[in-house]
């Protein structure tokens, strides 16, 4: 998935596209995290120049008030630890498979989840790892 797809960005994704256009990066696929308690987002995007690691918070400590993206690339070169993760079984009674992927890396720090009861989680989830395993370092 990139970042148009992401349908809980909010301003944030306009903020984001107008820095992708600016670097003149090639988008290959994000990752989206939001906070359920406090809306903070952590936006990820694998791009032909690195990663790109954004913060979308509040300014203060005010929800309603002013929010700011920050944000830094990554060299895919710089980046350790990468591994994607998975666990599977069957669910005997129902005949379900459940399964789970992890994507980690250790710098910068990741740890991004999917599983099979979110419908589309799992796909967008391997869409950014397969976009960050094939150009890391």
């Amino acid at each position: 998935m990139k970042i148009g797809e992401w349908d809980n960005l909010g301003k944030a994704r306009g903020l984001i596209q107008r820095q992708l256009g600016e670097l003149r990066a090639d988008e290959y696929a994000a990752h989206v995290g939001v906070n359920p308690g406090n809306g903070r987002m952590r936006v990820l995007v694998a791009t032909d120049v690195g990663l790109l690691d954004y913060s979308y918070a509040p300014v203060g400590a005010d929800p309603n008030g002013a929010w700011i993206l920050r944000g830094q690339a990554h060299r895919w070169g710089a980046i350790r630890g990468l591994r994607l993760q998975t666990d599977a079984q069957v669910d005997e009674a129902s005949g379900r498979d459940q399964a789970v992927w992890r994507l980690v890396a250790e710098d910068p720090k990741i740890e991004l989840a999917a599983t099979t009861d979110v419908d589309g989680a799992i796909e967008g989830l391997l869409a950014f790892a397969r976009a960050c395993l094939v150009h890391a370092g």
